[in-house]
């Protein structure tokens, strides 16, 4: 052994030890299996929280008791929305829960009000997700700042999670559900299915034989990731014979015995030590409101006194951030990798669509307000404001959860109780808008002049031609492109109808699309193409729109299209409702043949294959995706302005989900799935806007993307006084990098100051000058998502300079 491995041989020991005796694991145990134990508390899936908090209420009376009757156990808590809920619903239990919180005993495994999904919010409302979970503990004495993040029950999380984390503070997370990997109940397939060939479970199970890795973003941040291969329960039934123990299925009966736990985790161990690169095994215990495990300390000490001498396996009670700092030691054994854990399940990317836009405009109007308290004259509403609207920013931090934004509740739950929420929240926002907004915004302009455009209208196809490109639209093909090529060199744009509108018939549900399980459809029924349509052209200053109306299964569609002599973007919008159990999409026949998709995602940026498991494949979409063709340089971007849902063809199709009306998923036509017994209807009409960018060359970094993207959130048919006011509070800041993206400014929760973050795709790494407008920066300094300070920062001629350590940066001014 050479001293470069003796050193580090000798520094784990160090490490090592002192973390095993504290835990009362023997120095010479050569396996141990960690049983951490939880509950997942859906704040409103099923149920609504307040029948909920029944359950929990229980769950936690259990919990505190057994935790005061063993001092050596570790309980551990998801999220904040249900402990807040407690607090405030047994006051007298409040000592106890702080003496147990500060002492460790009840573990935090994350500072969220949820367990959010991190593939359909934007980046904002997960880091602000746990900040609120995080001051709110600081704000009742509780000291703990966890650094893990789990997503137990999470349908696949954003391949960009490492960067989220690392700029909330957190280095370690824990994952359960990713692409291709076995869950009880969730498919007519045999289990030897699993993993799904070319899945990120075929990779962690054959490929890797690992569950514990380092997960590296794509600006190289890094955490270390454990995968719950057989599911945030699997060790539930540690004193039970049956099948499970939820909460809506209690089909178990209570074993205790010496010979029945020790078979459990023998059987337990010998599923996951041929899947772990260290001596440490982690078996959850934690379904969906379980209760506490009866005197586990005991159970497990009576084992390891029976059973360690000749079984060679110490089984110890410890939270999953113990087990992870365990796992630490001998990180130098782990692999390192990429990892887009996606896509787990589809359907839910487009699920009740009205819901995930209200969420949306929630969040947009509760960052609109704290940027409007900061402009001249609102000095007074600086130091109110965090309190005004703390209510309706912890409704939008629980509506990121992943039975919340999904759409993946039932009717009577989403109607009942999300929607109201989210609407009194939103009202909240409107308030203090209403008394921040000056009383004349000026309309200012966002730079653009107009430019050529011309258009003919001759009875036939309506051509518009521009700078940019030169388009024909077609009556007879009910409204779709049928032409596009450039006005100079004539080469085509798009080599078939496009902006045609497909509907699917699809035998999905709120979480899953019919090609995605076995006796499942997804087939095309009806196309706008089939008959044709009536197209209106409405002249505006430097801008042409063009509307249609189309029937699909019954009701009525519109499009709009939007040309503007001064941009290379089509903006366009689809309006209406899917009837039940269809999916409608958007087609554009680019003609581009690539190997990958380049697309956004919270956190960062991402290359994805054409297809991945299903047949089509859909990917979340968050506001872009780019095709390149290698060969030509051609390309096509597609642009959203809610997160969606896009599928690619080598052939060149592009389609994106526009309308979804799923009801519930149904193989062969009539048998449901358990693991998805929500149903769930959309009755309001909806909007999609989404553009579409022609690229002669460059990927989406050269063509600036990002910045085109961000830009495109505001669409021609916003009202003008809103948008003006965005333009107004977007002035408060000002970076000096087109690349870099000012997401939030507010007054600090945490300390002094002025908060700012920054976001980028393309400039980690780089220096950024960060100036509030009229207001001299005196200090600042770099922090994370929950204001916890790390480092000062340079000051210069009244700006901050940020090195940007990564795709998302925090800073806090002092001014």
């Amino acid at each position: 052994m050479d001293k470069e491995q003796t050193a580090i041989t000798t520094e784990t020991t160090e490490r090592e030890l002192p973390l095993r005796r504290r835990l009362g694991i023997p120095d010479d145990a050569g396996s141990v299996i960690v049983f951490a134990e939880s509950s997942h508390w859906d704040p409103d899936w099923m149920r609504t929280s307040d029948e909920y908090f029944k359950l929990v209420g229980r769950n936690l009376d259990a919990a505190i008791e057994a935790l005061q009757r063993e001092p050596r156990r570790i309980y551990s808590i998801e999220c904040m929305f249900f402990l807040r809920m407690y607090w405030e619903r047994r006051p007298e239990r409040r000592d106890a829960v702080r003496a147990l919180v500060n002492e460790g005993r009840l573990r935090l495994t994350s500072s969220g009000v949820t367990t959010a999904d991190t593939l359909l919010p934007r980046s904002e409302a997960v880091l602000r997700d746990m900040l609120q979970g995080q001051e709110w503990l600081r704000a009742n004495g509780m000291t703990q700042e966890p650094r893990m993040a789990y997503f137990t029950d999470s349908f696949g999380c954003s391949p960009a999670l490492p960067s989220l984390l690392r700029a909330a503070g957190f280095d370690r997370t824990a994952i359960t559900r990713v692409d291709g990997m076995f869950f009880m109940g969730a498919d007519y397939e045999r289990r030897r299915r699993f993993p799904r060939p070319g899945s990120s479970a075929e990779l962690l199970l054959k490929r890797e034989r690992t569950l514990d890795f380092i997960w590296r973003g794509p600006d190289e941040a890094e955490v270390l990731c454990h995968w719950n291969a057989f599911t945030y329960g699997q060790g539930d039934l540690i004193t039970y014979h049956g099948i499970g123990r939820m909460y809506e299925f209690p089909l178990a009966i209570v074993d205790r015995s010496d010979r029945h736990v020790t078979r459990q985790i023998q059987r337990f161990a010998s599923r996951l030590a041929p899947l772990s690169r260290t001596p440490y095994l982690f078996c959850p215990i934690g379904f969906d409101f379980v209760a506490p495990i009866r005197d586990l300390v005991s159970l497990l000490d009576r084992y390891n006194r029976n059973h360690y001498h000749d079984k060679g396996l110490w089984a110890v009670n410890a939270g999953l951030d113990d087990y992870l700092e365990l796992v630490d030691c001998r990180r130098g054994r782990l692999p390192s990798m990429e990892l887009d854990p996606n896509p787990y399940w589809t359907g839910f990317y487009t699920a009740r669509p009205s819901l995930k836009r209200r969420c949306h405009e929630l969040t947009d109007g509760l960052l609109l307000a704290e940027r409007l308290a900061l402009l001249p004259g609102n000095e007074d509403a600086v130091n109110d404001i965090e309190g005004e609207l703390a209510d309706a920013w912890w409704t939008a931090a629980t509506a990121n959860h992943h039975d919340f934004i999904t759409g993946t509740s039932p009717d009577r739950v989403a109607e009942g109780e999300q929607v109201p929420w989210l609407e009194r929240a939103a009202a909240m926002a409107e308030t203090a808008i209403s008394r921040l907004a000056p009383d004349a915004v000026p309309h200012t302009s966002d730079g653009s002049t107009a430019g050529a455009i011309k258009w003919t209208d001759d009875g036939g196809p309506v051509r518009i031609e521009t700078p940019h490109y030169a388009i024909e639209l077609s009556g007879d093909d009910g409204g779709a492109i049928v032409c596009a090529h450039h006005p100079d060199s004539g080469k085509l744009l798009l080599t078939g109808p496009s902006n045609d509108i497909i509907s699917y018939s699809d035998s999905g549900g709120l979480w899953r699309m019919g090609q995605e399980f076995h006796g499942g459809v997804f087939s095309e029924s009806s196309r706008s193409g089939d008959r044709p349509a009536t197209l209106d052209v409405i002249e505006h200053e430097g801008a042409i729109e063009v509307t249609c109306d189309s029937i699909i299964d019954g009701e009525t569609v519109r499009r709009s299209m939007w040309f503007s002599g001064d941009s290379p973007v089509i903006r366009m919008r689809v309006e209406g409702r899917a009837v039940e159990r269809r999916t409608v999409t958007v087609r554009f026949d680019s003609g581009v043949a690539a190997d990958g998709l380049a697309m956004d995602q919270p956190g960062g940026a991402v290359i994805r294959p054409p297809r991945k498991i299903y047949d089509p494949t859909f990917w979340p979409m968050q506001s872009f995706v780019h095709i390149l063709d290698g060969a030509s340089g051609r390309g096509v971007a597609l642009f959203t302005e809610l997160p969606s849902a896009v599928s690619y063809r080598p052939d060149g199709r592009i389609e994106l989900i526009a309308l979804r009306n799923a009801v519930r998923e149904r193989a062969f036509g009539f048998l449901p799935i358990p693991a998805n017994p929500a149903i769930g209807h959309e009755r309001e009409p909806c909007i999609f806007d989404y553009s579409i960018m022609f690229t002669p060359s460059g990927d989406w970094r050269e063509n600036g993307i990002p910045a085109i993207a961000r830009k495109l959130l505001e669409t021609p048919w916003d009202d003008a006084g809103r948008a003006a006011l965005r333009r107004l509070a977007a002035s408060v800041t000002i970076v000096d990098r087109p690349d870099v993206f000012v997401t939030v400014v507010k007054p600090a929760s945490r300390g002094d100051g002025i908060i700012v973050r920054l976001e980028t795709l393309t400039a980690a790494g780089s220096p950024v000058a960060l100036t509030l407008g009229g207001r001299t920066v005196r200090a600042a300094f770099l922090c994370d998502a929950r204001e916890r300070d790390i480092e000062p920062l340079v000051v210069r001629d009244g700006s901050a300079v940020v090195v940007m350590p990564g795709n998302i940066v925090t800073a806090r001014l002092l001014v």
